[in-house]
């Protein structure tokens, strides 16, 4: 999957120079109370004969070392107050120093660059999905919405898997964060997302997930993981659409490889590569110009070059077996096999003309 690289706008500087300045607030008011401390210093050892000027200019070259030597007499309790400035003000100055090094050495400006960059590209995503975690299931997810060229975010707070998935899949959109907490879903966009899911790979932060993500976006679709089939009503009672355990879909899958080989290998097929043929879905939506239509007045095969295979109804029925005498009601789900680029035309087709 490519996702669309924008500039990175002068925002990154900005953010820089703001935090450059936050960072030496307190270096800044050291130097300046050690400024006005020699100033009002030398006013008062001068005893009304030296001006709030002179004392000024007098502060100035001690602190800054340029050797023009006393302006005014000055005694021994001067001298003192003299040795005890420069000291001050080098100190000051070392601190400043020492704060602006450590700056400049702990800032990553390839890595910031990099993370306004995808925050900026998340903020162009709509109805996209956001995967949360980078467990094996996970994973599987990723690669599966990468090669069909879903939008997507993923979220994982280990840092080390973030580099791994990075390096795995080019330009994909990561961010690294607790997907439990607030801020870091609706840093992925969640209020505009039109599905989650919760694979954080512990069925406890899975169900704390579900909560918060259904309490955040309450029209959100979450699809989440559970390996304990006793957590699976509570998991819909937080508010999961789905809930799958992993362990009952490899049963599954291996008396499958046992029972039916050939529909197993059919079905693998549809999963290898961008270009593969998939079960894909496409629904009717209100105001399509197939909403209404019988399916054989929707010409589907004509329009788009495929055959639906069945329909799920709004009601929840699937019907296979079709005749073409099929009403496609709003929220009609056409399932059909179809490359992306084949149901991306039929997904267009059933949208609100």
């Amino acid at each position: 999957m490519r996702f669309p690289k924008p500039m990175v706008s002068i925002r990154i500087l900005l953010s820089l120079t703001a935090d450059l300045f936050y960072r030496l607030r307190y270096p800044m008011l050291a130097v300046v109370g050690v400024f006005l401390f020699g100033t009002f210093g030398y006013y008062l050892l001068g005893h009304g004969q030296v001006s709030l000027l002179d004392s000024i200019y007098m502060t100035s070259i001690t602190l800054t070392t340029v050797g023009y030597g006393e302006i005014f007499p000055l005694d021994n309790v001067g001298r003192w107050f003299t040795t005890v400035l420069m000291w001050a003000g080098m100190g000051a100055m070392v601190y400043a120093t020492a704060v602006v090094t450590s700056f400049f050495v702990e800032i990553n400006l390839g890595q910031l660059v990099r993370e306004q960059s995808m925050k900026e590209r998340i903020a162009q995503l709509r109805d996209h999905y956001i995967v949360c975690g980078a467990s094996e299931t996970a994973l599987h997810i990723i690669r599966e919405l990468y090669e069909t060229a879903q939008p997507f975010v993923v979220i994982e707070m280990d840092p080390q898997k973030v580099e791994q998935i990075r390096h795995e899949f080019e330009d994909i959109l990561i961010l690294n964060g607790d997907a439990t907490e607030e801020n870091v879903l609706e840093e992925a966009g969640i209020s505009r997302a039109q599905g989650l899911f919760a694979v954080l790979g512990d069925d406890g932060r899975n169900m704390l997930l579900t909560v918060v993500a259904r309490y955040v976006n309450p029209r959100i679709k979450i699809v989440s993981e559970c390996r304990d089939n006793d957590l699976i009503n509570k998991f819909y009672r937080a508010g999961a659409n789905y809930v799958v355990n992993p362990t009952f879909i490899g049963g599954m899958r291996m008396a499958s490889e046992m029972l039916r080989p050939q529909v197993v290998t059919f079905l693998d097929r549809m999963l290898r590569g961008q270009e593969a043929e998939r079960v894909e879905q496409a629904v009717v939506e209100e105001g399509s110009p197939l909403a209404g239509k019988t399916l054989a007045e929707a010409a589907i095969p004509e329009r788009t070059g495929l055959v639906p295979i069945a329909l799920e109804m709004p009601d929840g029925r699937s019907i296979f077996n079709l005749t073409g005498e099929e009403r496609l009601v709003p929220g009609t789900a056409i399932i059909v096999i179809a490359t992306p680029d084949q149901v991306a035309r039929l997904r267009a087709y059933c949208r609100r003309a």
